[in-house]
Parts: C-alpha cells; structure tokens; sequence
C-alpha cells in the first residue's frame, strides 16, 4: 500500500511540475513577445532620415553620393535655423541623387543620427513622412 500511495504522490507531482513548466512557457513566452514587440519599436527610430521638402520623393530609390564635411553639414544646420537637431553633432549629412527616370539626376541633402550610409549605397525612402518643422518644409521619413 505503501507503493500505491508513492506512486499516487509520483504522479500528483508530475502532473504539478507540468503545470508548472506550462506556466513558466507562458511566461517566458510573453516576455518574449513584449521584448521583440520593444525591440521592433526601437528599430523603427534607427531607419529615420531628415530632408528637406523638395528632396523628398517617397518610394523612389536615390543613391548616396557622399557625406558632406561636418563644417558644410554645420552651416546647413546653422541657415536651418530653429531646433530641428537636438544635438547637431549626432547628425551626419550626405548628398544622394535620386532616380529620374533617366533624366537628369535630382540632387538632395539627407540628414541622419542613426542610419549608417557610404557613398554608393541605394536607399528608397518610405512614403509615410511627417513634417519635422512644417514652416522651413523639413521631413522626417524612414528609409
């Protein structure tokens, strides 16, 4: 009888460590998703780029031509005006050139803190962009 009740104990047990690891799955599962949810919310600031209005041409692909001297990159800042960088030292700038379906190239100033560009690199930027600053026509898009 002894065996019966360490047997019915085994599986009293079994059954509360497989609820157990059920629960922690679920947990962790969670977890998981919020961590993956937080981390794609981050990723969607990294691709934000800054251009001015009339260089902004969703869903067309542009390369990247070069970056701009950081004293050239300053003095666009500067003639900006207002507080469209929080710290313009963060920014990088670079000049890209945008398909024109075979005409002339259309040439433009791409501003960015996160986005890590070469001269060389082929982009496209997103068609939904937001006025940063809608009286000096600057948007803020991701790539």
């Amino acid at each position: 009888m002894s065996k019966e009740t360490n047997g019915q104990s085994d599986a009293s047990r079994s059954i509360g460590t497989k609820e157990t690891l059920a629960a922690t799955g679920i947990a962790l599962g969670a977890g998981a998703t919020a961590a993956t949810a937080a981390a794609q919310d981050d990723d969607d600031d990294d691709d934000l780029v800054v251009v001015l209005g009339d260089d902004y041409r969703p869903d067309v692909g542009f390369e990247v031509i070069s970056s701009l001297e950081t004293a050239t990159k300053e003095d666009l800042i500067d003639d900006a005006g207002g507080d469209l960088f929080d710290d313009p030292d963060d920014w990088d700038a670079y000049v890209i050139s945008s398909d024109n379906d075979g005409d002339a190239p259309m040439w433009g100033v791409l501003f960015t803190e996160d986005v890590d560009l070469d001269p060389g690199d082929s982009e496209t930027m997103g068609d939904d962009g937001d006025f940063r600053d809608a009286q000096l026509n600057v948007i803020e898009v991701e790539l």
